[in-house]
């Protein structure tokens, strides 16, 4: 399994890319809640919203265990400590990685700088 973060599924989203849906089956892609809500907080015409449903949908959905959020916290805080201001909703998705111990897909930059401090976090390195 592999998590997938925001910015690969909007470029999914976007673009239908034959090679990400090839991509996603053969490492079968999962998303949290909060890839999920970011998704669908970008909807800007409601009458999208029923296809970001069934592209959301497609994927296997892990939730977010109670005991992730002590870590999350950790994380925020040796970020921080570090100077690094980091979007929550990417800390969350990479202490969940983390703790599930999956390799996370994104292609956010956020993520380089959080693994550099937490060199557990296994980022996903997307063949050109």
């Amino acid at each position: 399994m592999i998590l997938v973060d925001t910015s690969v599924m909007i470029a999914y989203i976007r673009t239908g890319e034959p090679t990400l849906r090839a991509l996603f089956a053969l490492h079968d892609a999962a998303i949290c809640g909060v890839t999920r809500a970011e998704v669908l907080q970008g909807v800007r015409n409601p009458v999208n919203r029923p296809r970001m449903i069934l592209a959301l949908d497609a994927f296997r959905q892990i939730s977010i265990p109670d005991g992730a959020w002590d870590a999350v916290g950790d994380l925020f805080a040796l970020l921080r400590a570090a100077g690094l201001p980091t979007p929550w909703a990417d800390v969350v998705i990479a202490s969940l990685a983390v703790q599930l111990d999956v390799e996370l897909w994104a292609r956010d930059q956020h993520y380089v700088a959080i693994q550099r401090l937490l060199p557990q976090l296994r980022l996903f390195a997307e063949p050109p």
